[in-house]
C-alpha cells in the first residue's frame, strides 16, 4: 500500500513541476511580447547630411520617443507604449527663424511629417489611452548629422479613455 501512495505522490510532483514549467514558459513569453513592444530612447542614428532622404522608420522611432515612450522595471507601473498609426512626409522645405526651433540655420532643410499616434500608459489596474493625435512635425538634421524634431504644430487633440484590467 505504500509503494502505491509513493507512485502516486510522485506522479503528482512530476505533474506539478511540469505545470509550473509550462507557467513560467508561458509567462515568459507574454513578458518578452510586452517588453519587446517598447524602443530605447535616445536612439542610435547613423550620420546623415542636411537635406538627406527622409526615413520613415526613423522618424517613426523618433515620434515614439519624443511622445514619451518608456520601459519601467519588472513590478512597476506607468510604462508608456507610443504608437504611430500613420507617418506623411511632406514637401522639404527650408529653415525659418519665425517656425522652427531647434539648432537649424537659414540652409537647414526641413520635412514637415504629419503623425498619427496613440499614447498608451499601461498600469496595473487599467491602461490609459489617449488615441487619435495628430501633429505636423518639423524634422531636421542637426549639426551631429542626426534627424531631429523641432517645432510641431497640433492637428488634433487625441481622446482619452480608461480601459480597467
Amino acid at each position: 500500500m505504500s509503494k502505491l501512495k509513493s507512485t502516486r505522490k510522485s506522479r503528482l510532483t512530476q505533474k506539478s513541476s511540469m505545470y509550473t514549467c509550462v507557467l513560467l514558459v508561458i509567462f515568459l513569453l507574454l513578458s518578452a511580447n510586452t517588453f519587446a513592444q517598447f524602443i530605447e530612447c535616445p536612439i542610435i542614428q547613423k550620420t546623415v547630411k542636411n537635406g538627406a532622404k527622409p526615413d520613415a522608420e526613423v522618424f517613426k522611432k523618433l515620434v515614439r520617443c519624443k511622445k514619451g515612450e518608456k520601459a519601467v522595471q519588472l513590478g512597476e507601473e506607468g510604462a508608456v507604449l507610443v504608437e504611430v498609426a500613420n507617418l506623411q512626409i511632406g514637401s522639404p522645405r527650408p529653415w525659418s527663424y519665425r517656425q522652427d526651433t531647434g539648432s537649424g540655420t537659414a540652409n537647414t532643410i526641413v520635412y514637415p511629417v504629419k503623425a498619427t499616434y496613440t499614447v498608451k500608459t499601461l498600469y496595473r489596474a487599467a491602461t490609459e489611452v489617449e488615441e487619435g493625435w495628430i501633429r505636423v512635425l518639423n524634422f531636421y538634421v542637426n549639426s551631429f548629422g542626426e534627424w531631429q524634431i523641432g517645432s510641431e504644430e497640433p492637428v488634433s487633440i487625441g481622446k482619452t479613455r480608461r480601459i480597467p484590467k
